[in-house]
């Protein structure tokens, strides 16, 4: 810079001394020669100078440098050194690269830099300017070097790309094989720079690492579950870990995958071995007799060891076949235990019930310990053995007692029923028993029955007095006497169904001969109103004397049974209308016209009348609500006004003439005789004539 302002300075010197001159000879020697002199001579001593300048910048031939290319040559060396530096950087880390042709344009490109004056010593990575060339060709190396950089680093990334695909392709292989539970991708490259390009091969080194890790401790919980041993693990990972170092990631996984290998094969003898055992005493469990006497779930858990035992196929999975062998153990010591349960719950029903000495056997599989032996088994050949014993003791054990012992628990059940059906008629026959083995029900209610024989052709049970029967005398009637009525009376029950119609005026007496023993129901009606119905239930295990009277029932709790409540809570909104229709016909009846139920109109009118102090009775079917007192006291001035002594009226004349509520003649004749007129009177079935 101090050699360009120096030649400024001289050469602008050389312009103003030529222009002074040049003014001078204008001056002295006249316009003409003044104008030659700055028009010919400033151009030539200014392109005069710039040769001279020209010359100065370039080397002179005698091996030196000048400034100007020493320095260009420093910022070209620099540039290739940093380059190389971090070119070198990067090959070092990336030791499958393939850097041929990288190297071909490397050395291109530091011969073309000694030859344009600058020697490059790539041992050392230092370089020395030892000569003088053309600028030009630093400044096409210079240029060149970019380009180089940039080739480097697209070579770089694809050899990563590729890096990274290898990574995830060998941590798939690892996982196929079980070794690894889930692969990791790592992220590529964040940018164009070569610490971008480190940083994403560090992540792909990261995820291999963990890979290793993981596959190692699969491998080892693998060898510790199956005493398998850790050698050839050891070797692999070592191998995994020297090819990690390396950067060949496919070499680890067949590093790992090895490992495996050589281990499954350490294991295969014993797997194949432990497999087949299970497979076969499996087969054995769930074919055997056992399946008769436990649980479905006990049966489909097994099932399901026999599954998943198909599934298992690798010698790998060594730990999963001997947790399916405690699996398997486990369900078929439940089963054992299971029917010796069974069995002491059987004998403990037998012990407990009232059953002759003789009833049974006692089964010593009662007594083994089945149960803490297949526990103490040490192996699944020692467990078989015991297991197969196990099953075929206790299941004669339960078959021999399994039948006397549901007899002898359901037997409370039916002895009752047994013992009234031969009371009642002598014989019970297997229909008569709500039971399926009727026969053995038979036998042992006639060993502890002495009047009860079994006949085992039958099967039946006959009693020595084949049947009680008894005489049932009832007397039945009224509470209170009147005319003659009607009443019947029935005793139903197993095969008897009796009646007898009686007609009393209060109480006559009906005698049932020889009914068998037995529960009857005994039924006492009357076809008249106003009277209830007698209904008992009855046991006849001797002679009976039963007495039933029929009361008469009141109308409201006739006609208002199971609805009073919410005929009630209906009668506020029916009073008005029963009141307006009342005060209009003197009476009410069902067989009018209301705008309501007719299962709640009965009850609302009798419900009604007593709110009313009103008289509500039956008449010919229906609910008649009237004024009772002023029906009673027009009777009787009907009587005392229109009749003379001796004189008659008959009922219809009453009723059309005189009343205006539709009275039957049995009301009329009721209300005449407890009337104040009624010892003045006599009714017959048409008339009534008053005696004085």
């Amino acid at each position: 810079m101090k050699n360009n302002v120096r030649y400024t300075l001289q050469i602008g010197g050389i312009v103003l001394v030529t222009t002074i001159l040049g003014l001078g000879i204008f001056w002295y020697f006249g316009s003409q020669a003044g104008f030659y002199a700055l028009i010919v001579g400033i151009p030539t001593v200014v392109i005069g100078a710039a040769v001279v300048y020209a010359r100065q910048s370039q080397p002179t031939g005698g091996g030196g440098t000048t400034q100007y290319f020493e320095g260009k040559a420093q910022r070209v060396g620099e540039d290739v050194r940093t380059l190389l530096r971090d070119y070198e950087q990067l090959a070092g880390e990336l030791s499958t690269w393939d850097t041929d042709p990288i190297e071909e344009d490397v050395s291109y490109l530091l011969e073309g830099l000694a030859e344009a004056g600058v020697e490059f010593d790539r041992a050392t990575n230092r370089f020395e300017v030892t000569g003088t060339g053309d600028v030009r060709d630093l400044e096409r190396i210079e240029g060149r070097v970019s380009e180089l950089r940039s080739e480097i680093a697209d070579s770089a990334r694809t050899h990563v790309g590729g890096t990274l695909d290898d990574c995830v392709d060998a941590q798939r292989r690892l996982q196929d094989a079980g070794l690894i539970d889930r692969v990791e991708e790592p992220q590529p490259p964040d940018g164009e720079s070569f610490a971008a390009l480190l940083d994403a091969l560090d992540g792909a080194e990261a995820a291999m690492d963990a890979a290793i890790d993981d596959a190692a401790a699969e491998l080892d919980a693998i060898a510790e579950a199956t005493d398998a041993p850790l050698d050839p693990i050891d070797r692999g990972v070592g191998r995994a870990d020297d090819a990690l170092e390396a950067g060949e990631y496919h070499a680890v996984a067949d590093a790992l995958l090895d490992a495996r290998d050589a281990l499954e094969q350490d294991l295969s003898t014993d797997f194949e071995s432990e497999r087949s055992s299970l497979e076969s005493f499996v087969d054995t469990a769930g074919s055997s007799v056992v399946t008769d006497y436990v649980s479905p779930a006990l049966l489909d858990d097994l099932e399901d060891v026999h599954e998943e035992l198909e599934t298992v196929d690798s010698a790998l999975d060594m730990a999963r076949i001997r947790e399916l062998t405690a699996d398997t153990r486990s369900i078929c010591t439940e089963m054992i235990d299971t029917m010796s349960t069974e069995l002491d719950d059987h004998l403990r029903t037998l012990a407990d019930a009232d059953v002759p000495a003789d009833y049974y056997e006692y089964q010593s599989a009662a007594d083994e310990s089945y149960v803490s032996d297949l526990r103490a088994a040490d192996d699944l050949d020692a467990y078989r053995s015991i297991w197969l014993n196990a099953a075929g003791e206790l299941s004669a054990a339960i078959d021999a007692v399994e039948d006397e012992a549901a007899v002898a628990e359901a037997y409370g059940t039916v002895e009752d029923d047994i013992t009234e059906t031969l009371r009642a008629t002598g014989r019970v026959g297997a229909s008569d028993v709500p039971v399926k083995q009727a026969a053995a029900f038979f036998e042992l209610y006639a060993d502890l029955h002495e009047n009860a024989t079994y006949d085992p052709s039958a099967p039946a049970l006959v009693a020595e007095d084949f049947g009680e029967a008894y005489d049932v005398t009832v007397q039945a009637g009224f509470d209170e006497g009147g005319p003659e009525r009607r009443i019947d009376v029935s005793l139903v029950g197993g095969s008897l169904e009796e009646s007898r119609t009686i007609e009393t005026h209060l109480l006559d007496v009906v005698t049932f001969e020889e009914v068998p023993y037995g529960e009857y129901d005994l039924t006492v009606t009357t076809d008249e109103e106003a009277y209830g119905t007698v209904e008992r239930e009855v046991v006849v295990d001797d002679d009976l004397e039963l007495e039933a009277t029929i009361a008469e029932v009141a109308l409201r709790e006739e006609v208002c049974s199971g609805i009073e409540g919410d005929a009630r809570d209906a009668l506020p909104d029916a009073r008005d209308l029963f009141e307006s229709e009342f005060n209009e016909t003197e009476y009410l009846s069902t067989a009018m016209d209301f705008p309501m139920s007719d299962d709640f109109l009965p009850c609302l009118l009798a419900l009604w009348a007593e709110e009313e102090g009103l008289t509500a009775t039956r008449a010919d079917g229906d609910v008649l609500v009237y004024d009772g007192e002023q029906f009673s006291n027009r009777l009787a001035n009907i009587v005392r006004h229109n009749l003379s002594e001796g004189e008659s009226i008959p009922y219809t004349q009453i009723r059309n003439r005189y009343l205006a509520v539709p009275a039957s003649d049995g009301l009329i004749v009721d209300t005449l005789q407890e009337s104040p007129v009624a010892s003045a009177i006599e009714c017959d079935e048409t008339e009534v004539t008053k005696l004085s």
